[in-house]
């Protein structure tokens, strides 16, 4: 086929097209990533000036006169080095400039931002140089870059470019990108499935080789991406375009994602990240704020939430590995961590921790006895308590620290409720002296069970629900703006009160939004938007009103890869071999997924069937030296387990566990 368009400028649409091949499970037409590591351009953008493009078995071929544009969109988002061969007719000098764009709204001849500055052409293009005038090039290891669907060849001079490629740099220690090791699937709900896998596709973009971190001080113009992310390659960091650094806070929720849907190799991400945290740990317990390569590590900036973070990803890496060497490589330094903790929680009367190190997510406000942070530190206190007493229930010492650090947040539980909970609202305030009552300390308080009895969850669950507009919650603490992260902890809240349809709602709402917008890559979820879903997040709070600036992948926002696994399939590592499956339904009729832990396969589902009475299936398969319980919410006439009567919650021993329930309701 040829395009030929004179100088006038005119944009091609076309549709990109999934490649469509014969399924071996129905899941598996969901999956966004690459087979290959090196991909070729699916679909052009769009053409300026006087351009010619051909198609051979290579891909595309350019001919292109000086000044003209070519726009190339890889269907999905990509990241990594670019190559292609040329032909030109001088040699030496510059002869094209490369741009590349996340969103569609941004496919310009200069590329997004990675530098938040208000005039947004930070990063301008990449020049190239043509040593002769045919052969091969392929961008420099110190240009790489980490995200992007579009490419925008700017000719500066008469060119011919064929066989151009993206040699993909995530994920480096896979070969085939879409061989997962966890999945998710129901045949009642392909927007789910999709939110699933863009989740999943995401965090695989945020996986990264060790020496692709932002240099500092940055490049001006341009970007270089050659600095060390942290001790060890994969590793898990916060975005594919920027930051591309180690945040704590984002492992929180991406490290989930990863293991769930990546298994081993997530779990070696996560592993190095942390590595990474406790390698710049300092002598007082304290966690970084970020990774080595960041403005905030350079600047010394520290965060209470962050720590806190840190401690809870400790716990949902070791409770997912079963790497009990690792866990007891790093007890003391664990325990320097945690004692921070309580020495706050000590110093004050209240018995709750008062923020000094406000850093945090971006939100506006904090300090004082804020809400969030003690309902992080509750969890961080609770959930390396339950790993000292149960990894380790005959050392005395461990054991007895255990102990006082789980009576410590009970007593910061109470101190939480009695000084934070506004009854008027049904909500907690952000701290003790402000009536703001904030997203993040409210989902976190819901999620993490600080909540006395199930009447105030329930009242805190629905008026979260006054945050909402037609495309997600508006975050009281960082006005204008639709955070999925925050958004992210409210699904899993919802979900682990038991509000499956509410939480579903939320996810196809903002989930939707993310996937489906025209503003969006198609495959991968934002760091954020506004209320009116516009890419000028943050605006007013860092971002200088830069929208190219703006990850749109980012690891944060795949709350809903976790949520549909852990609850709505329900299957999930409660502690140290322990699991739990319980369903929520909400209002699908059949779910089936697994994921890779340390200890083996978990794999499971369930249907509901109606005819004259409602029967129901649910199945489990899972890892011997493991336990767990089963709690399926529907109430039926008779059940059996494996053919026999069951009524029990309390199941040992691996293998295939089958359940049929009649008369259910």
């Amino acid at each position: 086929m040829i395009f030929r368009y004179p100088c006038p400028i005119f944009f091609l649409s076309l549709f990109f097209v999934r490649r469509g091949w014969a399924s071996s499970q129905p899941w598996e037409q969901y999956v966004y990533s690459p087979k290959f590591r090196s991909v070729a351009p699916a679909s052009v953008k769009s053409i300026s000036g006087d351009a010619v493009i051909l198609s051979d078995e290579d891909g595309y071929v350019l001919s292109m006169n000086s000044g003209s544009q070519v726009s190339l969109d890889f269907g999905v988002e990509v990241g990594g080095l670019i190559s292609f061969s040329y032909n030109s007719t001088v040699s030496g000098g510059t002869q094209v400039s490369l741009a590349y764009a996340e969103s569609p709204s941004f496919v310009r001849s200069i590329s997004d931002d990675t530098g938040p500055l208000p005039n947004m052409d930070y990063d301008r293009a990449l020049n190239v140089t043509f040593a002769e005038r045919s052969g091969s090039y392929t961008v420099p290891r110190a240009n790489f870059r980490g995200g992007f669907r579009f490419l925008t060849i700017n000719a500066l001079q008469d060119v011919m470019l064929s066989n151009i490629t993206c040699e993909i740099g995530f994920l480096p220690a896979q070969g085939d990108l879409r061989d997962y090791q966890g999945y998710f699937y129901t045949p009642n709900d392909k927007l789910l499935n999709r939110i699933w896998y863009a989740g999943a596709y995401t965090v695989q973009t945020n996986i990264a080789p060790q020496n692709t971190g932002r240099f500092l001080p940055q490049v001006k113009p341009g970007w270089a991406y050659n600095a060390s992310l942290g001790v060890s390659t994969p590793i898990l960091i916060d975005g594919a375009k920027r930051d591309r650094a180690v945040w704590p806070g984002d492992i929180g929720m991406s490290g989930l994602t990863g293991f769930l849907a990546h298994g081993d190799i997530g779990l070696t991400a996560v592993r190095n990240a942390l590595d990474t945290l406790f390698y710049y740990q300092n002598s007082t317990g304290q966690f970084p704020f970020a990774g080595p390569d960041t403005a905030s590590f350079h600047s010394g900036s520290q965060s209470n939430t962050y720590h806190a973070w840190t401690l809870i990803s400790i716990y949902y890496y070791a409770i997912h590995s079963g790497d009990e060497a690792w866990l007891n490589s790093k007890w003391e330094n664990i325990k320097l961590a945690v004692d921070l903790i309580t020495a706050a929680l000590h110093g004050d009367d209240l018995g709750l921790h008062n923020q000094t190190q406000p850093n945090d997510w971006a939100r506006q406000g904090g300090g004082g006895y804020n809400s969030a942070l003690n309902a992080l530190d509750y969890q961080a206190l609770t959930s390396i308590a339950s790993l000292g007493a149960e990894v380790w229930p005959r050392n005395s010492t461990r054991t007895k620290q255990a102990s006082a650090w789980s009576a410590a947040a009970e007593r910061l539980k109470a101190s939480f409720n009695s000084i934070l909970w506004d009854s008027s609202s049904g909500l907690y305030r952000d701290n003790q002296t402000t009536s703001l009552h904030p997203q993040d300390g409210n989902a976190l308080a819901l999620l993490f069970n600080l909540t006395t009895s199930a009447a105030q969850a329930s009242s805190l669950s629905r008026s979260l629900l006054r945050n909402w507009n037609s495309i997600g919650p508006i975050t009281p603490e960082l006005p204008d703006t639709i955070s999925p992260f925050i958004s992210g902890l409210e699904v899993l809240a919802h979900l682990t009160v038991g509000e499956a349809s509410r939480a579903l709602e939320l996810v196809r709402r903002t989930w939707g939004y993310l996937l489906d917008s025209p503003l969006m890559t198609g495959s991968t979820l934002a760091e954020g938007i506004t209320a009116n879903g516009s890419l000028y997040y943050r605006s007013t709070a860092g971002y200088a009103y830069d929208a190219s600036y703006t990850s749109l992948s980012h690891g944060w926002s795949s709350a809903p890869t976790s949520g549909l696994t852990n609850k709505v399939l329900g299957l999930e590592m409660t502690g140290w071999k322990t699991w739990r499956f319980a369903p929520l339904a909400g209002d699908l009729s059949e779910a089936r997924g697994g994921f890779r832990t340390g200890f083996g396969k978990f794999d499971g589902g369930w249907k509901i069937t109606n005819g004259k009475a409602t029967s129901v299936e649910a199945w489990i398969d899972i890892p011997q030296a493991t336990s767990g319980e089963v709690v399926l919410p529907w109430k039926c006439t008779s059940a059996t387990m494996n053919g026999r009567a069951w009524s029990g919650t309390k199941v040992t021993g691996g293998g295939r566990k089958t359940f049929v329930g009649h008369g259910c309701m």
